[in-house]
């Protein structure tokens, strides 16, 4: 029995056949997907196929299963197989149960996340070689606006256009991964949001995990996919592997650029460095200025954003960034800040010998290296986009970087993942040497090149336009970071 049907309690797992495209046989939205999502039912409907066809994507797509496990079905120009659950490879069957059991865990908004791991020691099941993460956000049907800007609407046809790009993209990305070895098996876990989730809560099929998170047995990149959303649901899938078995050919390169109405060059250099949220901490008894809970930052270092701790000035009431100062959390602030800008005895008196554009190519030069602590590689322009400065200011905070040996060049297979951080040396010599007590004057923070460039370029004040999120590769997971999640994991894997 096929398991793709007109019933809610029943659900197919797709897969793409080939890379071509057929266009004499176009299948219609409604023979896979409900026809729009305007209510909370639909829309959980809607997710539910929806993961099932990108779980199914990936099985096919990455040969897991045989071509005898699946039947035909096609999504406009896209040819489509579907996963039936009473096939004759039992791990295809086993694997649509699995998905099925996480259907009432949505339903009730327990489910967080979903990772289906590939591993090869059948003793180690969190050893992964590869994962592909599905995150789930749950809405209360409101449009929802970010920075005056409508971002989740109940427009079905974006819905459409988003999933068919997400599903593009699996097919072009999983191009670039290397084969998988033989003896490959398969597992799945299951975060779920605690602070809802009952606490001996499991899905048919799923225990108790005896390790929350995953590891990797090498070096790994995770490539964040696409996300679809409706007016009551949200889903992001991700895709990690090893630095070296994913390598992108230029062709596909510009398909993901047009599949994600980016250019180029944004597509292949927007590596995310994950930031936590500001923590906020005031000096003396002053509070912020306001509007509508952003801070005014106006920071030495050039940049109005909000990273990481803020400490605000007695004198002028602006917010700058610890880090500008060497205070590298809440235990170091002073209970008066002065900031380098205003009159009176500077926070950090290493400024006091300074000029203005030194002391700005110094704050950044802290916040540069501070940032690297937080990611395990690292490209220009992400630098750029997390520091908000100048493309060409980056270029030469990163040559600095290198000459202190505190990045290195990657192997030359692994060059598009950017420069490798190299955070024990931060860690020994580059915190120690720069973020030493802001009462004592230390080692110059700053070289002639840079300050050069930071004078130039006039970069105070300048604002980056943000990459949006679509083709984007990050160096860790943080989509669950704040987030009190427990985990479950199935009861016996998948021997492919």
């Amino acid at each position: 029995m096929c398991i793709f049907c007109t019933n809610f309690q029943h659900l197919s797992i797709i897969r793409m056949a080939t890379a071509v495209c057929h266009r004499q046989e176009v299948g219609t939205w409604q023979s896979i997907f409900p026809s729009d999502q305007l209510t909370g039912q639909k829309s959980a409907f809607f997710v539910k196929k929806l993961l099932a066809v990108s779980v199914s994507y990936l099985t096919y797509l990455r040969n897991i299963f045989p071509e005898n496990a699946y039947s035909n079905r096609s999504l406009e120009d896209l040819e489509l197989k579907i996963l039936s659950d009473s096939s004759s490879c039992p791990g295809a069957n086993k694997v649509c149960h699995w998905i099925r059991s996480c259907f009432e865990a949505l339903d009730k908004k327990f489910l967080d996340s979903l990772v289906l791991g590939l591993y090869v020691d059948p003793a180690d099941s969190n050893t992964l070689l590869e994962s592909y993460s599905f995150k789930f956000n749950y809405e209360d049907g409101m449009d929802i606006y970010h920075n005056d800007k409508k971002i989740l609407t109940s427009d079905t046809e974006n819905t459409k256009k988003t999933t068919t790009t997400l599903l593009r993209t699996i097919l072009v990305l999983t191009q670039g991964l290397k084969p998988l070895p033989d003896n490959v098996m398969l597992t799945m876990k299951l975060y779920f949001n605690e602070d809802i989730t009952p606490p001996d809560y499991h899905p048919t099929g799923f225990m108790e995990a005896k390790c929350d998170d995953f590891k990797y047995d090498d070096e790994s990149v995770n490539i964040k996919v696409g996300e679809v959303s409706t007016k009551f649901h949200s889903v992001k899938m991700r895709i990690r592997t090893k630095c070296h078995d994913f390598d992108l050919s230029p062709d596909a390169k510009d398909i993901v650029a047009e599949l994600t109405d980016g250019s180029q060059e944004e597509k292949e250099e927007a590596m995310i460095m994950s930031s936590s949220p500001a923590d906020t901490v005031k000096t003396s008894v002053t509070t912020p200025k306001t509007d509508g809970g952003s801070y005014d930052v106006d920071c030495v270092c050039g940049s109005s954003i909000e990273d990481g701790m803020l400490i605000m000035c007695v004198s002028c009431e602006k917010w700058s960034h610890g880090l500008c100062y060497r205070i590298l959390n809440s235990e170091y602030v002073p209970e008066t800040h002065t900031c380098a800008k205003c009159p009176g005895k500077c926070t950090d008196r290493s400024f006091e010998k300074l000029d203005k554009i030194s002391v700005q190519a110094t704050a950044l030069w802290r916040r540069a290296l501070f940032t690297l602590t937080e990611v395990k590689r690292v490209k220009k322009p992400e630098l750029a986009q997390r520091l908000d400065i100048d493309i060409e200011v980056a270029k030469k905070l990163i040559t600095r970087l290198l000459n202190e040996r505190f990045i290195r060049v990657p192997a030359k297979n692994t060059s598009g993942f950017g420069y490798i951080v190299n955070k024990s040396e931060i860690t020994k010599r580059g915190l120690k040497t720069y973020f030493s007590s802001p009462n004592t004057q230390s080692q110059s923070l700053y070289d002639s090149e840079l300050v050069a460039d930071t004078a130039s370029l006039q970069i105070v004040g300048e604002k980056r336009k943000r990459v949006e999120d679509s083709f984007e590769l990050s160096s860790s997971q943080s989509w669950t970071k704040g987030k009190r999640l427990r985990s479950s994991e199935i009861r016996t894997p998948v021997r492919l």
